[in-house]
């Protein structure tokens, strides 16, 4: 033996005391870890596997992840992305896509809804129920769901968001309608805010202040970002010399802001596709089929910056390849509308259709993810063309007076 820290010499056999200690090594496990290098492991694990696994595992895992911190820190680790709900066919599975070290990684949720999905907010969806006396339904991506009180019962509840009050630390759902004034026989606007788990019933923000154009936006589908909902002519042409605004509602104030929207050459022309980004709005305004002035606002100051065009025209012999392999009629002419940031100013998402009078999406159906640093494009093949898309974080964050 070459001396007595050797645990094998040929033809020998290692000390008692040492095979104990060879014994006691090999039955080591994860349990025997530190606790927050377990919590440091755990907060890298997706929302849906920890439901469905993770914390099933050991009584101590179960206790950590239940912890208010664990949920918090859980929320920053997650990946940002995509939540696709196919919103024709309401048994389906939605869809997350994000990006991850590179690649797109693409899972279907367990929870299978027959709701609309309006809107999402650090993994928190608001749902629409349009069978169920317009019900709206606050859930998450580990299958708690909870029913809101009912907005009126004259209106529907579509024309909803939910946005997150970062001060307070309060979920707010906005809700706004319009409907027919029986007295003077003219349309009225109407908007509502409730707060997640502390009102029982809806709250009326006054808009009396808001001009004629203002109100007329309420119309729309609102869309939000981190503490503000917004409305605008969302994917429409806009007349040259139109004058164009967005409408933000800051939630922690409650208080309207109605902005103006870039000019482009110093004329407004083409589609404007607003977008969530998070923190921040986006807006792309349509050049061509496949190119887009980019603009960025930070809806705390409603100030906006111009970003670096997108200009996909030296790539078109591509799209339209993609087109040809997916579309079994062959045609070659398409054009890209964009839905939404995979990542954030990195990763931009596009619907595919083909040039007809009326937009008709490729079958089978699918989208292209554009990589604005790298160049690189990617085909994701979906189950519908009738999709919703949101910016959507998947994780464990639930509501205590939910």
């Amino acid at each position: 033996m070459a001396g007595d820290n050797c645990l094998h010499v040929k033809g020998q056999t290692c000390p008692f005391y040492l095979r104990r200690c060879i014994r006691r090594m090999l039955k080591t496990n994860i349990d025997s870890l530190p606790d927050d290098i377990v919590f440091d492991i755990l907060v890298h694990i997706p929302a849906q596997d920890i439901y469905n696994a993770t914390r099933l595992v050991c009584r101590k895992w179960y206790q950590m992840i239940l912890t208010h911190n664990f949920i918090h820190v859980h929320l920053q680790h997650s990946t940002c992305g995509l939540l696709i709900k196919n919103w024709l066919d309401r048994t389906s599975h939605p869809t997350f896509v994000a990006m991850r070290q590179g690649r797109i990684e693409i899972s279907k949720l367990s929870d299978k809804s027959n709701h609309l999905f309006l809107s999402s907010c650090n993994g928190l969806i608001l749902e629409f129920d349009c069978l169920k006396s317009y019900a709206l339904y606050i859930a998450n991506s580990t299958k708690q769901r909870s029913a809101l009180p009912t907005f009126s019962a004259n209106t529907t509840s579509d024309c909803s968001a939910i946005a997150y009050a970062a001060t307070s630390m309060e979920y707010k759902v906005v809700n706004t309608c319009y409907f027919m004034n029986g007295n003077t026989d003219e349309f009225e606007h109407d908007c509502a805010i409730l707060t997640v788990g502390v009102d029982k019933s809806w709250r009326r923000v006054n808009i009396q202040h808001l001009s004629l154009t203002a109100k007329e936006l309420l119309k729309r589908t609102p869309f939000a970002t981190q503490g503000f909902v917004h409305w605008a002519q969302n994917n429409l042409r806009v007349v040259n010399g139109e004058p164009q605004y967005i409408l933000t509602l800051n939630v922690e104030t409650e208080i309207f802001t109605q902005i103006p929207v870039p000019l482009v050459h110093g004329e407004r022309l083409g589609c404007y596709h607003y977008l969530s980004m998070g923190s921040y709005l986006s807006l792309l305004i349509d050049c061509s089929e496949f190119s887009w002035e980019v603009w960025e606002m930070k809806p705390e100051t409603g100030e906006w910056t111009k970003m670096p065009k997108i200009d996909l025209e030296a790539q078109k012999c591509i799209f339209e390849q993609l087109c040809c392999k997916y579309d079994s009629s062959g045609s070659l002419t398409c054009s890209l509308l964009p839905v939404g940031w995979l990542k954030s100013k990195e990763v931009l998402v596009f619907n595919v259709f083909k040039e007809h009078t009326l937009p008709i999406f490729i079958s089978p159906w699918f989208c292209i993810a554009y990589n604005v640093r790298t160049r690189e494009i990617y085909s994701i093949e979906l189950d519908s063309i009738c999709n919703t898309f949101l910016v959507h974080r998947n994780s464990l964050v639930w509501l205590d007076g939910c």
